[in-house]
């Protein structure tokens, strides 16, 4: 409560009569009051649902690959269908009861004996019920991901994808559209299946729909990630997914069942290729990450801002499904001009970071702009990352800390167009990112 709400309070007429009541209890008791609503809320929400499964077929040949827990609402409402449930335990926060409902179901069915020893697969919130993650009364669970999670908590993200990879789940990235920003996903956090969602499915030709085709393919050339194709309703539905890159795909043309014993048809059983787990590593730099295997050079800060704005251009370039982080030392070097050139940039790229001692933590739309520790060592550093589908950069840069005029300063230098070395160079530039 604000100091003048609270002072409003006080000193608000009072029935002579009515026994004193602290501002205090009223608090406690409003907490207590929405506790209730929202335990209550959970509670019919939980009572509404009932399980189903559904079959996850390969395209090529229509095996059965594996079955899916799903979660349904009343028939004849809404939330009739698995995708509308979500969608609205989303908008309402009530992700973690379907999520809890998922696994309660999934841990009275044994390894899907009678259905061809195929995996039996239920995915939980990566955000939403982190106790889960660490669940091991299911084998088979996996995390998902959703692209507003890592654009909107970055650091909490990533650290959850750690979590859980430690605790030997597969990484999901469910609802793959061919919105620029769910690209930015696929690099930073590698996932080991992508479902693409079922809206994609409904896309004639376009623009955009290519160029989701060339960055898909492009992820998945580099990794052994699984793509699974949500909303197959039918055989033109199956073509479209094969098109896209899908090689499993789930939907109307393979009907979802009470029991997942009475799916029938042949058997290839799907096997998930879960990255491995490293430990995060040491705070780092991007600097620190270049230095020993690239031969530094020396420039001046004017050549510096060339360079970067050059990095900018290209990243401008490259489409949509763009992440480009700046540090720039400190808040006094991010200049006016500078600023207007990364709000530009921020309207054609589906990340853009800014970082420096002295900059206003917030998020603003696709710019993030987090301060950074005086003692922390990027403090010290110019740094500008490009990581796209189809093209990645580094520019690292260590000040020397000269005399001479701002724009005189020298720095060592060093670029790299390693993708393993940029996207490293992005997690260790979007670790400073710390949420409250």
């Amino acid at each position: 409560m604000r100091k003048g709400d609270r002072d409003a309070t006080t000193s608000s007429p009072v029935d002579p009569g009515a026994r004193p009541c602290s501002v205090a209890t009223v608090t406690a008791d409003d907490t207590r009051r929405r506790q209730i609503e929202a335990d209550d809320q959970m509670s019919t929400w939980a009572d509404l649902l009932h399980p189903r499964f559904a079959p996850i077929h390969r395209l090529s040949d229509g095996a059965v690959a594996a079955v899916s827990v799903q979660v349904s609402g009343p028939p004849g409402t809404a939330i009739a269908e698995p995708h509308a449930l979500v969608h609205a335990a989303r908008q309402m926060g009530l992700e973690r009861v379907v999520d809890a409902t998922r696994l309660a179901v999934a841990r009275t069915i044994t390894p899907v004996a009678g259905a061809g020893d195929v995996p039996l697969l239920v995915t939980i919130d990566l955000l939403s019920t982190t106790a889960a993650t660490h669940d091991d009364s299911v084998d088979t669970a996996a995390v998902s991901v959703r692209p507003q999670d890592l654009l909107h908590h970055p650091h909490r993200t990533i650290a959850a994808v750690h979590a859980a990879r430690g605790a030997g789940r597969a990484v999901w990235v469910d609802g793959l559209g061919v919105d620029d920003s769910a690209m930015t996903l696929l690099a930073l956090i590698e996932p080991d299946v992508v479902v693409v969602d079922r809206q994609v499915m409904q896309i004639g030709s376009s623009q955009r729909l290519g160029a989701f085709v060339h960055a898909l393919s492009a992820h998945v050339q580099q990794t052994p990630t699984v793509v699974i194709a949500d909303g197959v309703d039918s055989p033109r539905h199956r073509q479209v997914a094969q098109t896209l890159g899908a090689t499993h795909g789930m939907g109307a043309m393979f009907p979802a069942v009470e029991h997942p014993r009475t799916v029938t048809g042949s058997r290839a059983p799907l096997t998930i290729t879960t990255r491995a787990h490293a430990e995060p590593a040491e705070p780092t730099t991007p600097y620190s990450l270049c230095a020993g295997s690239h031969r530094a050079r020396r420039g001046s800060k004017r050549l510096l801002i060339e360079m970067s704005k050059a990095l900018e251009a290209q990243a401008a370039a490259s489409g949509g499904a763009v992440v480009v982080l700046g540090t720039f030392q400190h808040a006094r070097h991010f200049t006016v001009a500078t600023a207007l050139r990364w709000d530009r940039l921020a309207q054609t790229t589906a990340l853009a970071g800014v970082y420096g001692v002295g900059v206003q933590p917030m998020a603003d739309g696709a710019v993030v702009h987090a301060a950074l520790d005086p003692d922390d060592p990027l403090a010290d550093e110019w740094n500008v990352a490009v990581l796209a589908p189809h093209f990645s950069a580094l520019l690292a840069a260590r000040d020397r800390h000269d005399d001479g005029s701002d724009l005189d300063r020298t720095f060592d230098f060093v670029q790299t167009y390693d993708r393993a070395t940029v996207i490293r160079a992005v997690h260790a530039i979007l670790d400073r990112f710390l949420e409250n």
